[in-house]
């Protein structure tokens, strides 16, 4: 597995260094704002990073982007303010970076669970027994690799795979 790929910058953003790691996943590369020279994307290939993000961390801040994809490749992206600089952190991750695909129908009840809504009610809402519902959530449960609900929504948010 690739080693950890470090980029650090100025407080407003503008990349200062690369270390070796992060020279190979992100190519030969000028100076820049962050969000430029990285790129990050979700699973659904919207870009993660927002142009002067930051210059809005506070004082010892760290932000877990979640899972992203990197020039193609899975990392674990976590932004970091330390005495004034940002560290940015990739980190390399076995797994694609959007995760397990769900079904339609697992996308639908996951998207009813993050309103708030019971097994019973998303049930009644689309016509199916409560234990379907609950077969559901195991199942997106386990191919999100979490143990709660909100984990789930939470996880599936981060990779794009609900709105």
């Amino acid at each position: 597995m690739r080693p950890i790929a470090l980029v650090v910058t100025q407080a407003d953003g503008t990349v200062d260094h690369l270390n070796p790691s992060a020279r190979t996943l992100l190519g030969e590369i000028g100076v820049g704002p962050c969000d430029e020279v990285v790129r990050a994307e979700d699973g659904r290939g919207h870009r993660v990073c927002e142009g002067g993000c930051a210059l809005t961390f506070a004082d010892g801040e760290q932000r877990d982007q979640g899972l992203v994809k990197i020039r193609g490749e899975s990392c674990r992206l976590l932004c970091s303010e330390v005495d004034g600089t940002r560290v940015i952190a990739m980190i390399p991750t076995a797994g694609p970076a959007d995760g397990p695909e769900l079904s339609e129908r697992e996308r639908e009840v996951l998207v009813l669970v993050a309103r708030g809504f019971t097994s019973h009610v998303i049930g009644r809402r689309l016509g199916v027994a409560t234990s379907t519902i609950r077969t559901h959530v195991e199942h997106i449960r386990t191919k999100l690799g979490v143990r709660t609900r909100s984990q789930a929504v939470a996880r599936a948010l981060a990779l794009g795979q609900i709105e």
